[in-house]
């Protein structure tokens, strides 16, 4: 029996692989009239890893509840503004230091997926611009839902839930390996390095 701790590794993209989260974030205040600021801060603190679409329609209804004059605020055409501001900002975005050879390191030894938040094509646009398609099996983004790909991936691949790793810095990426009883690897600093040591040690 191999001595690899895992066969299936699913890491998160943003804020995991890539540093975006930040500039993810930012963006719905940017979209936003600055009147607006408190209404976008009460939606993201309640619903940090929302998509887009859930949580701009909630922007909107949240400013006119706190008496912001919403009459000029559109979903569709902020969703629209959102999706272009984060496609320029995440494709100039860096890699998390060592994301990189992490996705290299752990697809000689196990299958490799992301599950993200962010939209399914706009998800797989942004692996084929880094030439990440290479080490990844198959790349999950909205609306398909973190806790029910890994579901679909102990299936697919017959594996106990313990020889499947969550890799991401959000608590979907935890809940999704919690609900599974899968493990769980917090994308802190310094954690590729954490988990390369991990697979090569074992490795042996």
């Amino acid at each position: 029996m191999t001595r690899i701790p895992f066969d299936v590794v699913v890491f998160d993209f943003d804020g995991t692989l890539v540093l975006s989260a930040d500039i993810k974030r930012r963006a719905f205040f940017e979209i936003f009239p600055d009147q607006c600021a408190p209404a976008v801060s009460a939606v993201l603190e309640q619903d940090p890893e929302g998509s887009r679409n859930k949580v701009i329609p909630a922007m909107i209804a949240e400013a006119a509840t706190r008496g912001i004059d919403s009459n000029s605020l559109h979903a569709d055409e902020l969703v629209a503004a959102y999706a272009k501001r984060v496609a320029a900002g995440v494709g100039a975005a860096p890699e998390a230091p060592g994301g990189e050879e992490a996705l290299k390191s752990v697809g000689e030894h196990a299958s490799v997926y992301i599950a993200s938040t962010t939209p399914h094509e706009e998800l797989l646009r942004h692996l084929e611009r880094r030439d990440w398609t290479r080490w990844v099996r198959e790349a999950y983004g909205f609306p398909y839902q973190k806790p029910d790909v890994v579901k679909q991936l102990l299936r697919r691949h017959n594996c106990v839930p313990q020889r499947l790793l969550v890799v991401g810095d959000g608590e979907t990426d935890e809940q999704a390996a919690r609900v599974n009883r899968c493990a769980f690897l917090k994308a802190e600093s310094g954690w590729p390095e954490r988990l390369m040591k991990y697979f090569s040690a074992n490795d042996r």
